[in-house]
């Protein structure tokens, strides 16, 4: 999933998920990628662009690497993801940082994923004082639209 970039470069959200999936393809040679993520605004490139380009740095195949650089939100994230992989029944890894896990993976089943996990990356800032009060919020709001 998808976070803010700032012109070309990976914030520290972004990065931590990234490292993340990086860590995960590297153990599991087989499986593939929707990087997933569009370009804001004060982004020089998309979100999903600014992984790709960091995976193959670090020696990902591009060919395992597929773009959604069209979301805006975690639904969009998601749903437009699933369009990309094409089949809700296959096994579905959300990585993203572990305070978003929760609400990513109940969005995903809201949409039909029936084996969906969550992966946590990392996030150690003392901006989580912002983003776990916002999370709750936005699990709320979420909920509320009928999201979840």
């Amino acid at each position: 999933m998808g976070a803010h970039v700032d012109g070309e470069r990976l914030t520290k959200a972004l990065y931590e998920r990234v490292r993340k999936a990086l860590e995960y393809l590297e153990t599991h040679p087989e499986t593939k990628a929707v990087l997933s993520g569009g370009k804001g605004k004060g982004e020089a490139i998309s979100e999903a662009e600014a992984m790709r380009r960091y995976l193959i740095r670090k020696g990902i195949s591009p060919e395992r690497l597929l773009l959604e650089e069209k979301s805006v939100n975690t639904k969009e994230n998601l749903e437009f993801s699933l369009s990309v992989i094409g089949d809700k029944h296959k096994k579905i890894g959300v990585v993203t940082n572990h305070y978003h896990v929760f609400r990513g993976v109940m969005i995903g089943k809201k949409a039909g994923c029936t084996r969906i996990y969550g992966i946590g990356s990392r996030y150690v800032s003392w901006r989580l004082i912002w983003y776990i009060p916002r999370e709750i919020l936005a699990v709320c709001k979420d909920r509320l639209k009928g999201n979840l």
